[in-house]
């Protein structure tokens, strides 16, 4: 089983469950780069719910992720966002553990959004020991940019896709299964809870357990229905 989705900047726990429950997993940067979206940013929990941390961009209408051009003037974003992540997390039960891991990614010169977006999805695969198959379409023969293309490229017949867009996706594959998540509500470092936070959240807060965590927040993937097909969107 195949997902194909745009790589998610330090992704939420929805998005890593999807990760765990296939074999193969394509991040689409080829895909067209689309503005408010989990492209470019993503949430951190914070002692006043939440924080988004924002990679900055030159206006990249029409652009695919690949090439998309970090801005270079603004320098210190991604100081901004280690010291983010150092603030909110340090007092976590496993930061220190992974601390060297995690740290060097905030100190590579990123110039394109794809290569660094990219990398922090297989950062927080292999911080959480996740064994899936993980390529870059960009890596891949022609570069394919739909979804029916990289299944071809790769010679891949069921996807598995989220519930929101496994509608849209229906005629891209032979066979589609529909992939659920039930947030879990769960221990966070401040008081209260607040969902969609990036999974780093429950790796700094669980460590090897999130693994679990975000595993069973996923219900197996069933076959698209009638249903699915005339109740899904395209967001």
């Amino acid at each position: 089983m195949i997902a194909i989705r745009p790589p998610e900047y330090f992704p939420r726990l929805a998005y890593t469950g999807l990760l765990m429950h296939v074999d193969h997993f394509v991040l689409a940067d080829t895909f067209q780069y689309s503005k408010q979206t989990f492209q470019n940013r993503s949430k951190l929990r914070n002692p006043n719910g939440w924080q988004w941390i924002t990679v900055p961009l030159f206006h990249q209408h029409g652009r695919a992720i690949q090439e998309a051009v970090i801005d270079e003037n603004d320098k210190r974003w991604r100081e901004r966002h280690w010291r983010a992540f150092m603030y909110n997390y340090r007092s976590t039960m496993y930061f220190e553990f992974f601390e060297d891991t995690f740290q060097p990614f905030f100190e590579r010169n990123w110039e394109r959004l794809g290569p660094c977006t990219c990398r922090s999805v297989e950062l927080t695969a292999e911080l959480l020991d996740i064994e899936t198959r993980i390529t870059r379409a960009s890596s891949l023969d022609g570069q394919p940019d739909t979804v029916a293309d990289i299944l071809t490229t790769v010679g891949a017949d069921t996807l598995v896709a989220p519930e929101k867009v496994a509608a849209h996706d229906a005629d891209a594959a032979p066979e589609v299964q529909v992939y659920r998540f039930e947030h879990p509500t769960y221990r966070q470092n401040f008081e209260g809870f607040e969902p969609d936070m990036s999974a780093m959240d429950a790796v700094f807060n669980y460590g090897p357990d999130a693994r679990r965590l975000i595993r069973e927040g996923g219900r197996a993937p069933e076959p698209l229905s009638h249903g699915d097909k005339s109740g899904g969107n395209k967001s």
